[in-house]
């Protein structure tokens, strides 16, 4: 399943705020294949393969997803237009390579998008309007992206003896995530959801 290729794009018409900063922020890469597939990769390995990231309105993604508690006061709401009507269209090619797990999942919800260009467009607009303009994206270290741009508190591995190592524990507001691994197979994920209450709930996959 491993080592196969797909190529993609990423497009967009600049004719408002939004776009004009996502624009920009590509226009701040030194790689941009690297910032568009380092950016999918961390989005699948904070969240999971989403189902249908297109009908999910855009508030509920920004809150799900990036962590912003009020979508209405992020820095970069949309503006009036301030261009012609049509913009200038934005269109970038990239390929995603299958070489482990986490790229393959990535492929997998790609896939399960009937239209993928409409899901990444709609996925890097969400993630500027969330963070605003990043430069050099992908040359910032995985676990201090996954914190600052997606609302996750990546924990150090620890060892847990009778599965073998947990890769990481990844924290999301009230959830906590376990996943166990024993250096080939993913063989169990521990999730605990503390509730406002103080009580907590444990469900092992």
């Amino acid at each position: 399943m491993y080592g196969y290729q797909r190529s993609f794009s990423l497009s967009f018409n600049v004719v408002d705020k939004l776009t004009e900063d996502a624009y920009t922020m590509m226009d701040q890469q030194d790689n941009k294949t690297r910032c568009i597939r380092k950016m999918l990769l961390d989005f699948v390995n904070a969240n999971g393969i989403i189902l249908d990231y297109n009908t999910i309105p855009q508030n509920e993604r920004l809150k799900k997803f990036y962590g912003i508690i009020d979508p209405e006061k992020v820095a970069n709401a949309p503006q009036p237009d301030k261009r012609e009507k049509d913009g200038h269209k934005y269109r970038f090619q990239f390929n995603l390579y299958a070489t482990d797990r986490l790229a393959n999942e990535t492929l997998v919800m790609l896939n399960l998008h009937n239209n993928k260009a409409l899901l990444i467009r709609e996925l890097f607009l969400d993630f500027v309007k969330a963070n605003g303009i990043i430069k050099n994206y992908a040359s910032i270290p995985e676990n201090e992206r996954l914190e600052r741009f997606f609302a996750y508190v990546v924990r150090d591995v620890v060892p847990v003896p009778q599965y073998g190592w947990a890769v990481k524990t990844l924290k999301d507001k009230n959830i906590e995530v376990l996943q166990c691994y024993d250096g080939t197979h993913y063989l169990t994920s521990k999730i605990t959801y503390k509730a406002p209450d103080g009580k907590q709930v444990c469900i092992t996959i």
